[in-house]
């Protein structure tokens, strides 16, 4: 067995399809500004902050952002957030880690508070030691980088980084753990693909919840 005892999930893409409650919202942001996007501009904008995808993807004026945020979070704190499924085998996989004596946390670039809320409505909040994500505001904490620091210090695993491994299905999630000292296996049931976590430089990538398991316990 490896030496991974606590492992952070990313959520969107990994542990939720979250994709239909994102894309209404996204769509609601367009109206608003009356911007020319659909999916094709939407799926790239699940993994990084709202921040990076309104300035990056939408090309919106940084001073404009707080206002499409508002906009965007007017649908989904309403009616987009919990229209999303979790993942065939992902939570049957959770509680056999758990089973077998892993720390489950959730580090996400998602609000903290929607992860517990959808969590919570799901049935699924039982099952985290941790809940990590960013601050509301997405001004202190929202990169992933800082997402991870963040659960890693709140759970005194910081000189423990050895010990933890990142589950995410973007760059961004491969990305941020490097950045933090951890290790990051790709799953590929989520948003990414095998070509952006070889070009990101995953160092595991796996196929399903069945292989993950396989992994963490060999």
């Amino acid at each position: 067995m490896n030496n991974f005892s606590h492992l952070l999930f990313d959520f969107d893409g990994t542990l939720f399809d979250t994709a239909p409650g994102i894309y209404e919202s996204m769509q609601h942001v367009c109206d608003h500004y009356k911007l020319p996007y659909g999916e094709t501009e939407f799926k790239k904008m699940i993994g990084p902050s709202l921040k990076e995808s309104f300035t990056t993807i939408f090309h919106l004026p940084e001073s404009e952002v707080p206002k499409a945020i508002e906009v965007y979070r007017e649908h989904y704190s309403t009616i987009g957030m919990f229209d999303c499924n979790p993942y065939e085998g992902v939570f049957e996989l959770i509680e056999k880690l758990r089973n077998q004596g892993k720390k489950i946390l959730v580090a996400t670039s998602k609000p903290e508070v929607y992860a517990k809320q959808i969590l919570e409505k799901k049935g699924f909040l039982d099952l985290f030691d941790f809940v990590g994500g960013a601050d509301i505001s997405e001004q202190k904490r929202c990169e992933k980088i800082e997402v991870v620091n963040y659960v890693l210090e709140e759970n005194n695993l910081t000189d423990k980084k050895e010990n933890c491994l990142m589950i995410g299905d973007r760059k961004y999630d491969i990305n941020g753990a490097h950045a933090a000292g951890l290790k990051c296996a790709a799953v590929l049931w989520g948003f990414g693909n095998r070509a952006e976590f070889e070009e990101a430089k995953a160092d595991f990538v796996l196929e399903t919840p069945v292989e993950v398991f396989d992994f963490l316990t060999k």
